[in-house]
């Protein structure tokens, strides 16, 4: 496998990372309260930290299932309770030594703030705002945020030098490391535009077959043919992407290069009724004048518009739903076709679906993966098919990577399949190739690709 360099991992896999190292310096940082606490026998503090503890392991758990910011969300809300509850119960200011535990607050803050760079969200920002009304509030020493108890407590002769001293040090660590993910983000943005300016994007093919297993069109899927690293997956860089707003520049690279290797399919009698499917990303699909770009260049480039189908993932009907219909209604008048990616994976409602002219919906690669794996699996992925067929619309079953999954998929009304067990990716000449040596015939597949002609 080719080296990627460390300029080119997601933007979110940056966040991650910044977040998990907040959180195991806050780790450490409990863990030498708790043992100072023990040493100090000064119990009640101690059985506060155990709680925390408790309290945000659910959080770990969440972390580890891949859940990992609304298990950030959870933990920093967890966190900021006993930050609060703590500098009201224990952390009191006196004619000795003010309050300093509320210091670690602003780092709270901070982190998400990470988070929110990654997972939009109004929660998020209400947790921000209120962990910074909360440290303006406990660095004022308002009355009622303090229980009455002006007593001086041991751990306070420490914590006055240590927390302002670990807060600072934690808070100014954040920032060194938001720097240095803003610097690799920025390194991997003009990377990418190097990459489309100089021709090193290139489209690859994934077959569609029906249920004979014949090919009825294939997926164009972008790859990144790095100088140095290699074919690089749009799960690299495509966040970057999308966050730099480069989305619908490379989209209409994309399109361009699809419609001129439609054309070049067009010269060939075994793949001129071939459809094309061009994945359309939320941030494209809205710009102004998308309809109007792509209508032209159909025009100019004389494209068969029956043969190119649009998928659309159900983000893009999150906001806005009427220009989305409106956009697709126009498109559908001039013959383009429309796909909805990932279904069941989002939160489009029937209703909507109902109203737009979709001709086919993917069942997402999980749900597939679970039909063949589990009882849940199986009911999920029966009744998307049965609801898509309900619907009236072509069902297809993505990432089917076995005969079984295929078998299975065929039971519960899926027409139309991709995965592996037919065919990787392939360049547009090898694609060409292999429907020329799969149009005379039935085709049955084993696990390791095609197996014979009937």
């Amino acid at each position: 496998m080719p080296h990627i360099s460390s300029a080119f991992i997601p933007a979110a896999a940056h966040a991650t990372y910044l977040c998990r190292i907040a959180a195991y310096t806050a780790v450490a940082i409990a863990l030498g309260w708790f043992s100072y606490f023990i040493w100090s026998k000064e119990w009640d503090l101690a059985v506060s930290l155990i709680i925390l503890a408790f309290v945000t392991l659910p959080c770990w758990v969440m972390a580890m299932r891949g859940l990992f910011f609304r298990s950030l969300l959870i933990a920093q809300i967890t966190c900021l309770l006993f930050v609060g509850f703590f500098c009201y119960r224990y952390d009191v200011s006196n004619q000795l030594f003010q309050r300093s535990t509320h210091l670690y607050i602003p780092t709270i803050a901070l982190v998400g703030y990470i988070s929110y760079q990654q997972t939009k969200s109004k929660f998020q920002i209400f947790i921000i705002l209120i962990s910074l009304v909360l440290f303006i509030l406990f660095s004022s020493n308002v009355h009622f945020l303090s229980m009455d108890n002006s007593t001086v407590r041991h751990f306070q002769m420490v914590s006055s030098w240590i927390n302002p001293l670990l807060s600072t040090l934690l808070f100014v660590g954040v920032i060194v490391a938001m720097h240095t993910d803003f610097s690799k983000r920025k390194k991997s943005v003009k990377a990418i535009q190097n990459a489309l300016y100089n021709d090193q994007f290139i489209l690859l093919y994934q077959p569609v077959v029906n249920l004979k297993g014949r090919v009825t069109g294939a997926e164009a899927l972008i790859r990144w043919n790095h100088p140095s690293s290699g074919l690089i997956s749009p799960v690299t860089f495509i966040p970057d992407a999308q966050q730099a707003g480069m989305m619908p520049m490379i989209g209409e690279w994309v399109i361009a290069q699809a419609f001129n290797d439609l054309l070049r399919w067009q010269e060939n009698a075994e793949t001129r009724h071939l459809t094309v499917s061009i994945n359309i990303t939320t941030d494209h699909f809205m710009q102004p004048d998308f309809v109007r770009k792509l209508l032209q260049q159909a025009q100019v480039k004389n494209i068969p518009c029956r043969q190119v189908r649009l998928e659309l993932t159900e983000s893009v009907f999150i906001s806005e739903p009427h220009i989305v219909a409106a956009k697709m209604d126009e498109l559908a008048a001039a013959g383009f076709t429309f796909a909805l990616d990932d279904f069941g994976t989002g939160f489009s409602a029937l209703s909507t679906l109902r109203k737009l002219p979709l001709n086919q919906i993917k069942i997402d690669r999980s749900f597939v993966t679970g039909a063949s794996t589990n009882t849940k699996g199986v009911v999920i992925a029966r009744n998307i098919a049965r609801m898509g067929t309900e619907l009236g619309l072509e069902v297809v079953a993505e990432g089917i990577e076995t005969p079984y999954q295929w078998s299975i998929m065929k039971e519960y009304g899926c027409t139309v399949f991709q995965g592996f067990l037919f065919s990787r990716p392939v360049s547009v000449a090898d694609f060409i190739l292999f429907v020329s040596s799969h149009s005379h015939h039935d085709t049955e597949y084993s696990a390791s690709g095609y197996l014979s002609h009937r």
